[in-house]
């Protein structure tokens, strides 16, 4: 049985889209982005809901995805040039930001190697400190399933030799 989405239904649901997306990021354009990517999605992906779940749900977990998409995205497009107000301020020095900026990389292309669900999984999980509740849902896994998938990525992550090149330099 189809059931019916209407558009104006999404349209409610965006300023507590926006919410929840300002609260994962700390920044309201990317949030926005996240919102505006979301809400294409569910328009493009009408079609395709099943109503397994409310529709709220459903948009949340698409937001979630997007939300770590970008992320991803940021890290990979992130220029390694330093502004020189950031030079000027008290805190790490370039040595440091640049260890940290390289384990970042390190990590990400690490993260790449993992199945999709395992990455996932472990961003969701312990870069944007989603409950394992939350992680379940977005992902559509059992909490126990969850706990492996994450358990797996950290494996995977201790035994790169570059990523633990860099955490044995950062020390």
């Amino acid at each position: 049985m189809a059931h019916t989405v209407r558009r104006e239904d999404l349209a409610l649901l965006r300023p507590k889209l926006l919410a929840y997306a300002m609260r994962r990021s700390g920044c309201r354009e990317h949030a926005e982005d996240a919102v505006q990517e979301t809400l294409v999605a569910a328009l493009e992906g009408l079609d395709r809901f099943a109503g397994q779940s409310s529709v709220s749900t459903w948009v949340f977990g698409i937001l979630k995805h997007k939300i770590v998409d970008g992320v991803r995205r940021r890290h990979r497009e992130e220029p390694l040039e330093v502004e020189l107000e950031e030079l000027l301020h008290e805190g790490p020095g370039p040595e440091q930001r640049c260890a940290s900026r390289s384990a970042v990389a390190l990590v990400a292309r690490s993260l790449e190697r993992l199945p999709d669900k395992a990455s996932r999984a472990f961003v969701l999980r312990e870069v944007q400190g989603l409950s394992t509740d939350e992680v379940c849902r977005a992902l559509g896994v059992t909490p126990a399933h969850c706990w492996v998938l994450v358990h797996r990525a950290r494996r995977v992550l201790r035994a790169c030799p570059d990523v633990g090149r860099v955490a044995v330099e950062a020390a």
